[in-house]
């Protein structure tokens, strides 16, 4: 069972440093980027990545609370995606 255990920790570890080289690609888009929407992408694409390792962390320290966290998290991703569509989309009728 130990060993088990031992691989899956190992391969959550793996899981953080690939998710912590692939934010990189984003930030690159976030601040590149030629317009706001490639730029709200990008900054959604990271908030889905930190989620991502927010859970690997609550793998690896077995905190419930912190579901909650990522559950708060990823609503606020939504709704926040939500809203900036909605304004630029008044925004290109204009």
């Amino acid at each position: 069972m130990e060993n088990s255990t031992d691989f899956l920790t190992l391969m959550t570890i793996v899981a953080l440093y690939l998710f912590s080289i692939s934010i990189l690609f984003p930030l690159y888009r976030l601040f590149k980027g030629p317009s706001l929407s490639d730029r709200v992408v990008a900054l959604d694409q990271i908030g889905v990545i930190v989620v991502g390792m927010m859970v690997c962390d609550v793998f690896l320290t077995r905190e419930k609370l912190l579901l909650d966290v990522v559950l708060i998290v990823s609503f606020i991703l939504v709704f926040s995606s939500m809203i900036i569509s909605r304004y630029l989309l008044k925004q290109n009728k204009k």
